[in-house]
């Protein structure tokens, strides 16, 4: 397995409120973006702490199982993340109201899980490009609820807003899904990427045989050549060799 992951600022935003990280303990692997909101350092703030209560909690983990341990795990070192914020944003006026999506990835030897909370987005390539999670934003409540076609979602201009993120309140919805394990390629990115990127542009670079870290700069050169209008975070895993990637 080959893997890179990139952060950029963007051409707009002041500061990077995105926050990466990937690691391995000797038995799991584990990759997250986390995008962080609330104005301010607060965004930044939430998405570094996120980050980093989840890594100490998966470098001390033990080797898991099963399907049901692992998703055990996950539940709740995320809700040990959302704590974290949570208490947090209660010690200064300036982090109130900070929180930060976060999506990621665990691969226990062939079985990978995907978890997400937000609108940070996991992908993988199945021959063609597929989305692995749903945004967690008012668009997609609107068309689940069946209040809004997809159509007029889609035009709803509070269609962005986050309906669930990790700190704003004390209970958070954490999605997560053993995914199909027959992948060629995984990516974790955040809404700087996909939100100005199309997807077909996307699968184009992800196709290529480019190694892995080209491909991740090449997709955030795409975000900075539409604009660079919000901070732009890319986590990239492929299967292959990367001198065949």
């Amino acid at each position: 397995m080959q893997v890179f992951g990139l952060s950029n600022q963007g051409s707009v935003r002041s500061e990077n409120q995105d926050c990466i990280h990937y690691a391995d303990n000797d038995h799991d692997f584990m990759a997250i973006v986390c995008d962080g909101i609330g104005g301010g350092r607060a965004g930044d703030v939430a998405s570094a702490l996120a980050c980093e209560v989840f890594l100490e909690e998966f470098m001390k983990n033990p080797v898991l199982e099963n399907d049901e341990l692992v998703k055990n795990w996950l539940m709740e070192t995320i809700h040990l993340c959302n704590d974290a914020i949570f208490e947090k944003s209660k010690t200064s006026k300036n982090y109130y109201g900070m929180g930060t999506t976060m999506v990621g990835t665990l691969i226990h030897e062939d079985r990978t899980y995907v978890f997400n909370i937000g609108d940070s987005r996991a992908y993988a390539m199945y021959g063609d490009l597929v989305c692995l999670t749903q945004d967690h934003n008012f668009m997609h409540e609107l068309v689940a609820s069946g209040s809004m076609s997809m159509e007029d979602a889609l035009n709803h201009p509070k269609r962005n807003a986050l309906t669930n993120a990790l700190g704003i309140w004390d209970k958070v919805r954490i999605d997560v899904e053993v995914i199909n394990p027959a992948y060629s390629l995984l990516m974790l990115c955040s809404d700087g990427l996909y939100g100005y990127v199309s997807e077909e542009v996307i699968s184009e670079i992800l196709t290529t045989t480019k190694s892995c870290e080209e491909k991740v700069n090449d997709l955030i050169q795409s975000s900075l050549n539409a604009g660079g209008f919000d901070n732009v975070s890319v986590i990239l895993l492929t299967k292959e060799d990367e001198s065949n990637a």
